[in-house]
């Protein structure tokens, strides 16, 4: 069956509002089209089900890109920005490839028991290509059990096996797969759930296969779709050496601090390495992000708007006060714990060798206190957790309802949804039985290796994630940001299990994780939709692509924590400012806040902390006020200030790295407002491929520079950068005036460096 879309039918549609302003309940003229602007722009209503999918060469590619983006999210996790390892690169190359393996393989077919496969079932089509994209981003990312596997190595000295590490990954990374089964008649199915970030994916796979307009469309200079991003990618990527490798002053310009680069209070505001970073700029793309050019222009400014009253506006107020003695921290955001006097607490000599906190040796010494900034961001992270349910409630609670209820009775089905009508449904106790077999790996994982979580603790934790995943993931498929679950999940830790930092951080990642995750798979269900794919298809591909994931996670994280163990740990500061560990240090400093510590002692009503359990009433009242200010005043579209956004914003660089701000707001409002608003053919035209090709060959530069230039294929072959002034040390070896990789003295020393340059403090 092939269904072609109508370009008059388009024309009957409106560009008055924003593209986050395009969910509209409100009936549509033509049925057969979808409810929102950015998908009619973005997908073609076309589908062939002759095309095979689960093919050889789908085995092949996804296995290769898999076990590469595993590889490179782990490395990144470990660096002091994070980069991505874009499915645009992976979508691009593994074009070339299955062209290239459609062309010369053979047609025999490869037989295993009942199981036949063709080397070769015919042309390289959309659908075999989406699926290897989507296998992929399964298995491109850092597993968030790597960090409880990772704090315990750095900061404990402690080495979990590899098959309880390995069947702790598996776990925490699959739990919430059967969660997205059950509940994606509710978040993909209806029209309203749109999922931003798919969008700008289609537009590429349409592009590489020349489907419809996509083939036919001439760019600046009559260049075609994939020469326009040749092109701009090229560019791209032969720029991105320049802040990731040869000069990383351009990855932190803090330009304010030359002024004066040993006033620790210029630091404190400006600096980008545990600073505000206020004014700062970063001329790397990977800080930036192709998402500001197409996601919902009034939830980036949210967003932004939420770092920069934090970091900008709240910071400096603090500091300028000196709130909370928030000077007598030796760095302004970090996760780390410090005692009163400012030098840092070691958790080690006070536990008992379970790793359970020893009470008695903890109050005979110092105890251990926060810095302001990371205090309140627990309160932001209430606010916004709160407020994620209450803005749902107030705001689209009513028209979900109705929506969901259509749907589950099949009525008003989206167009794209009665397009896979004909496709066999993945059985519902196919999701059952998976999630079943997940939890009781869980449950045995914890019980065997001693990670101090009671197999109740476990269930408590599968549960928060299956209460929170409505609210949480319906907010991610409307505006494009979500918040975690990190911090409730540690907090209910905390107070159930006091004195246990593993079992906190294992609470925290199943409970969390079985969220995140079904956040994800519900994201790529709504990518099969959006392409076609048959449901079965990709059950498999996303099963497939989280084993691969997983597995090379754990080998890779092995290899980086043995050779940069130092930095890593904190007992060294790499003189690059690269290797900083500083998701692990965020992830540990938590677990001893609410684990080793616990709550009750950090958060007490009469501790200097007591305030942060405000966040929750705060964050529950708040849109339920403008909520009521919508009723009363129409005109103002009030859900748009939405507070979890802000939040989110808000906690976006509690351990510091305050970086590429300016110029995302600078991009959002040029993409989002100026061109969208008054230029929208030009917009239409080239966002969605330049956003593609800008994140494709920044993504490809660190590709080969972890490769061939960070000891990625062995640390034999590290290549160091040139010394230049863009690279923090001089010619002949010395530092530069400004000591640190943000030219603003953040290695604390306030005084040396400066002779021979002619600067005086």
């Amino acid at each position: 069956m092939t269904e072609k879309y109508d370009p008059d039918a388009e024309k009957a549609y409106t560009d008055e509002k924003q593209i986050g302003e395009t969910i509209d309940l409100v009936e549509e003229e033509e049925p057969e089209n979808s409810k929102v602007e950015a998908v009619r722009l973005a997908i073609p209503l076309t589908d062939d089900p002759s095309m095979p999918v689960i093919t050889f060469r789908f085995w092949v590619l996804s296995f290769i890109f898999s076990a590469i983006g595993a590889v490179i999210m782990q490395y990144y996790y470990f660096r002091a920005t994070t980069g991505t390892y874009s499915i645009y690169f992976v979508n691009l190359v593994s074009y070339g490839l299955g062209v290239l393996m459609a062309r010369y393989l053979p047609t025999r077919s490869v037989t295993i028991g009942s199981y036949s496969l063709s080397l070769n079932p015919g042309p390289f089509n959309i659908k075999e290509h989406a699926l290897i994209g989507i296998a992929v981003s399964t298995a491109a990312n850092s597993a968030y059990a790597i960090d409880i596997l990772a704090a315990t190595d750095l900061m404990l000295h402690y080495r979990i096996g590899a098959a309880g590490s390995l069947i702790l990954i598996l776990t925490t990374q699959c739990l919430g797969y059967g969660m997205a089964g059950s509940l994606r008649k509710y978040l993909v199915y209806p029209a309203e759930m749109v999922w931003w970030s798919n969008l700008v994916q289609i537009v590429f796979y349409n592009a590489l296969h020349g489907t419809e307009k996509f083939g036919k469309q001439k760019m600046v200079r009559g260049w075609s779709y994939m020469q326009f991003f040749w092109i701009v990618a090229g560019i791209t990527f032969v720029y991105e050496f320049l802040p990731q490798f040869l000069g990383p002053l351009f990855l932190y310009f803090d330009w304010v601090c030359w002024i004066n680069p040993f006033n620790r209070d210029v630091w404190a505001l400006f600096g980008s390495l545990e600073g505000g970073g206020a004014l700062s700029f970063s001329f790397d793309w990977t800080a930036i992000g192709g998402s500001t050019l197409y996601y919902p222009f009034y939830s980036q400014m949210a967003y932004y708007g939420g770092v920069i009253f934090n970091y900008w506006i709240i910071l400096p107020i603090l500091w300028l006060t000196n709130s909370m003695s928030i000077r007598d921290f030796p760095l302004v955001l970090t996760s780390h714990l410090f005692h009163k006097d400012g030098t840092p607490f070691n958790v080690v000599p006070v536990l008992n060798p379970d790793y359970s906190l020893n009470e008695t040796l903890y109050e005979e010494g110092e105890p251990a206190v926060m810095t302001p900034m990371y205090a309140l961001a627990f309160m932001v992270g209430f606010i916004g957790l709160a407020a994620c349910v209450s803005h749902i409630i107030c705001f689209h609670g009513r028209d979900l309802i109705k929506t969901w209820r259509s749907v589950a009775n099949d009525k008003d089905t989206d167009i794209h949804v009665k397009m896979m009508s004909i496709y066999p449904e993945v059985p519902q106790i196919w999701y059952a039985i998976f999630y079943i077999i997940m939890l009781a790996l869980s449950i045995f994982v914890c019980e065997e290796y001693k990670l101090q979580l009671p197999w109740w603790g476990v269930i408590l934790a599968a549960a928060i994630g299956w209460i929170m995943s409505l609210p949480i993931c319906a907010m991610q498929a409307i505006t494009g940001f979500s918040p975690g679950l990190n911090i409730i999940t540690e907090l209910i830790c905390g107070y159930m299990l006091p004195g246990k930092p593993l079992a906190n951080m294992t609470f925290k990642c199943y409970g969390y994780m079985a969220m995140y995750q079904c956040q994800n798979f519900l994201q790529d269900l709504k990518l099969g939709v959006y392409m076609k794919i048959p449901p079965r298809s990709m059950f498999i591909a996303q099963f497939w692509g989280t084993v691969v994931g997983g597995i090379l996670n754990y080998y890779t994280m092995l290899v980086i924590i043995d050779v940069h163990r130092a930095y890593l740990d904190g007992t060294d500061q790499d003189p690059n400012g690269l290797w900083t560990g500083v998701s692990t240090q965020i992830y540990w400093g938590s677990a001893l806040i609410y684990g080793a510590l616990g709550p009750r002692r950090m958060f007490s009503s009469d501790g200097p902390y007591g305030f942060v359990f405000w966040g929750f009433l705060i964050g529950f009242i708040l849109p339920v006020i403008q909520w009521g200010l919508s009723k009363k005043y129409p005109s103002v579209q009030w859900e748009k200030f939405n507070v979890t956004v802000i939040t989110i914003g808000m906690s976006a660089y509690v351990g510091g790295y305050v970086n590429g701000v300016l110029f995302s707001v600078i991009c959002v409002f040029i993409f989002g407002f100026y061109l969208f608003r008054y230029r929208k053919a030009w917009w239409t035209k080239y966002t969605f491929i330049l956003a593609v090709a800008l994140d494709t060959g920044a993504a490809f530069t660190g590709l080969i520079l972890f490769l061939f230039f960070s000891g990625g294929i062995s640390p034999s072959i590290q290549v160091a950068a040139p010394s230049w002034w863009a690279n923090y040390v001089t010619p002949d070896g010395d530092n530069g005036p400004y000591l640190d990789v943000d030219r603003c003295g953040a290695s604390g020393n306030w005084t040396s460096g400066l002779s021979g340059y002619g600067i005086s403090s």
